[in-house]
């Protein structure tokens, strides 16, 4: 039976408030992206269908606001930053609302960062003042109620029907955001794009196939490991890496689910990737834990503790911008846990 489910909206995330670090230069994002590539298509007036029904927009969308998590960085991806003028704030200590990787792609826009209102609810009276004609809300929690309120103000893409709460595929959130900025070849070109990167890093990496991989967190005092449908662990099953059948029953239909001391057996797979960018410490806490230490995925360094804020990020929001850099961080130290190589620090 299960464990009970944990927060989607917790696990996703992690204790963002103990980040602390400043926008750096290691964006991979379109540097070389063209405002006036943002010139509609000519599809206007167009619709989007999500869960709440359909959304008709009916011209080109100037004044862009995200409320979701990971929004921001499909509409950077599309050339629309320099009509972005409003981002929810998940983690203040990034210039505009935005990671290191997609810094890059805003396009000389400096938008309005919204402080996360509490609950994660939209703050409708700020959101009001920005003025927008298009309010973007895929990959996130928006009630019935909220999506009634914004479609006020403006129209309005909540999340997907087939996917529950902070829970959208990259993929398809991409394909989404492109239909309502008239980008879906453009949209569908950038999903290609990361698909032939994860292929080509699969293929060169014949080790990773049919490997069994565990992601595994830890919040508070609570170890956790991620469900096949968590984005973390999509990102390994897309180099060729099992999730075993243990960890699928364990979590359920949640994305994660408690795993307690005498369970740690069930980390002892081919590769055990820890998430830790946003648990400090983990490293060293780990290395004093007797249990874990018996563990023959740790004796043999198989065991990959992720411990840069921004490389865990990447991994966390799994993103058509974040993904090419977490794919280029990632991949090499994954090869190096496969074959036995003790892990360090990056």
């Amino acid at each position: 039976m299960p464990h009970p489910s944990l927060s989607r909206r917790a696990l996703l995330a992690g204790t963002a408030g103990a980040l602390g670090l400043a926008a750096a230069g290691c964006g991979r994002g379109r540097d070389d992206a063209d405002p006036g590539a943002s010139a509609g298509r000519g599809g206007y007036p167009l619709t989007v269908e999500h869960r709440f029904g359909a959304t008709e927009i009916p011209a080109e969308p100037q004044r862009i606001v995200t409320v979701g998590l990971t929004d921001v960085d499909a509409v950077l991806a599309l050339g629309a930053g320099p009509r972005l003028v409003g981002v929810t704030n998940f983690y203040e200590e990034f210039a505009h609302g935005v990671w290191p990787w997609a810094q890059g792609s805003l396009g000389g826009a400096a938008p309005e960062v919204m402080p996360r209102p509490e609950g994660d609810r939209p703050d409708l009276e700020l959101i009001a003042t920005l003025e927008p004609d298009l309010i973007v809300g895929l990959y996130s929690g928006l009630t019935q109620e909220d999506y009634d309120a914004l479609s006020v103000l403006a129209p309005t893409v909540a999340q997907l029907g087939d996917f529950p709460d902070w829970g959208a595929p990259w993929d398809e959130m991409t394909l989404a955001i492109g239909r309502a900025l008239d980008r879906e070849e453009e949209a569908a070109g950038l999903v290609a794009g990361v698909e032939a990167r994860f292929a080509e890093m699969s293929a060169a990496h014949p080790r990773f196939q049919g490997a069994g991989a565990v992601v595994a967190e830890r919040f508070d005092r609570t170890f956790v490991v991620r469900s096949p449908t968590d984005p973390r662990t999509r990102f390994l099953e897309a180099l060729g890496f099992e999730t075993p059948a243990e960890i699928a029953e364990l979590t359920g239909d949640s994305d994660a689910a408690p795993l307690p001391e005498e369970d740690f057996e069930l980390l002892d797979r081919d590769l055990l990737l820890w998430n830790a960018g946003f648990s400090p410490g983990l490293r060293e806490d780990l290395a004093d834990h007797r249990v874990y230490q018996s563990l023959d995925v740790v004796a043999q360094g198989r065991a990959l503790i992720v411990d840069d804020v921004v490389v865990s990020g990447a991994l966390t929001w799994s993103t058509v911008l974040s993904l090419p850099y977490a794919l280029e961080q990632l991949v090499p130290r994954i090869a190096a846990a496969v074959d036995g190589d003790p892990d360090t620090p990056a």
